[in-house]
């Protein structure tokens, strides 16, 4: 008996995972390590230096609506291959950066090319690519970023101890490229129909070159869902999700506030961000299973339940710790988990692209403002307490709009296919 052949869709899967390791993971959450040590070696102000991440979000909401329709073309692939090269060696050049005005420069760089390759790739490829079991692989391959997060930080923190914060942005720049680049190069199809397949799922998977060509699909276009309430009521419920989600760069010096040691807190960081590991795998199949609907609100629940016992739990380190689990694999999770799924649920997958990247542009400002804003909580009520009870109030009024968005999108189109 012939063994069947695995589905390519497999192969997307695990590039999509290695994108999302090699550059969320390796370069994005690896920025917080050079912060101290560039600083004090070459004598430049924290606020001063740190402001070159907020310039790549800030140049990340202006081209992400424009980065979202050059993905959608035929050519895809090669705007992918060469925005990721363009990422890791902006990232490594700076290891020859002596003023800030070229981490300025080289933030810019950053932001352009990372609205093409941070958000997007992903989602499109396992939409593409998965008529069953999207949820499942979405939750697989954004869960690698936090794989590479655990990783990279500690590596390059070594790098920088032993050999200089030089030798370690041009390694972790350098590591992005090598893992990276060969699989957009040699693995990465955009569409089944470049393989002459069809998306895993569906019947006759195989098919001839003939019948390769692409199969109409349902849903709405970027300009049809911009005249839709549901978008915008979409576009609130991610950005005010992330804005609740940010409190936890905040969580270090709550715990310091409450009286514990400043390695507990770094713990309940890293507490977190292992939660959010398992977390992102466990909402994708409850996605599955259960429906965006369902999914969405547990999440928004565990999370509410998490922040909350995290401010209630005082010093007992076990509820602390109970709470950040909780944060992390729910409402922390939800945020790169959640919102391309719900994207896909109320608009399909016609426009999806052009439409998830208009999502990510305002919701890319509310990350830039947010941490501002807690910075005001903090000075005007000097508590850090505070701060978590804006985040709650975050994913509450963030859980009203996705009840907003699925009150006005649920008729949005024919549904052919389950989200």
């Amino acid at each position: 008996m012939e063994k069947k052949k695995m589905h390519y869709a497999w192969w997307i899967l695990i590039s999509a995972g290695v994108l999302s390791f090699g550059l969320a993971g390796a370069i994005y959450q690896c920025l917080g390590i050079f912060y101290n040590p560039v600083c004090e070696e070459l004598g430049i102000a924290r606020s001063a230096f740190t402001l070159h991440v907020s310039f790549i979000w800030i140049v990340m909401i202006f081209t992400l609506p424009f980065a979202g329709k050059l993905m959608s073309r035929k050519n895809a692939k090669w705007y992918l291959f060469c925005s990721v090269a363009v990422l890791c060696a902006s990232f490594a050049a700076m290891s020859q950066f002596t003023n800030v005005y070229q981490w300025y420069i080289g933030a810019v760089m950053m932001g352009l090319s990372s609205s093409v390759c941070l958000y997007l790739p992903v989602p499109m490829l396992i939409n593409n690519w998965f008529k069953k079991k999207v949820g499942m692989a979405m939750g697989i391959a954004l869960a690698m970023s936090g794989v590479g997060g655990a990783i990279f930080n500690p590596l390059g923190a070594w790098v920088i101890q032993n050999y200089g914060w030089r030798s370690a942005y041009l390694l972790i720049g350098s590591c992005a490229a090598v893992i990276t680049l060969p699989f957009i190069l040699f693995a990465v199809y955009f569409k089944p129909s470049e393989k002459n397949l069809k998306k895993y799922g569906e019947d006759d998977e195989f098919v001839t070159a003939k019948a390769s060509t692409p199969v109409e699909l349902t849903g709405l276009t970027s300009g049809e869902a911009l005249k839709k309430s549901a978008f915008y009521f979409t576009v609130l419920f991610s950005g005010l999700l992330i804005m609740g989600v940010s409190v936890s760069s905040f969580l270090p010096s709550y715990v310091v506030s409450i009286g514990l040691p400043a390695v507990t807190g770094g713990f309940t960081l890293s507490v977190v961000a292992i939660g959010a590991i398992f977390g992102k795998i466990a909402l994708g199949n409850m996605n599955d299973r259960l429906g965006v609907f369902k999914t969405t609100t547990i999440g928004t629940i565990m999370g509410c339940v998490g922040l909350v016992t995290i401010l209630f739990g005082g010093a007992k380190i076990p509820l602390l710790y109970a709470g950040s689990i909780l944060f992390g694999c729910s409402v922390f999770a939800m945020f790169t988990v959640e919102v391309p799924m719900i994207v896909r649920h109320f608009f399909g997958q016609k426009g999806y692209g052009a439409i998830y990247s208009f999502v990510q542009s305002p919701t890319t400002l509310c990350q830039a403002v947010v941490m501002p804003v807690y910075g005001i909580v903090y000075d005007k009520t000097n508590s850090y307490a505070n701060c978590l009870i804006v985040s709650i109030a975050f994913v509450a009024v963030s859980f009203v709009m996705f009840l907003m968005a699925s009150a006005t999108g649920k008729n949005l189109y024919e549904k052919k296919e389950t989200a």
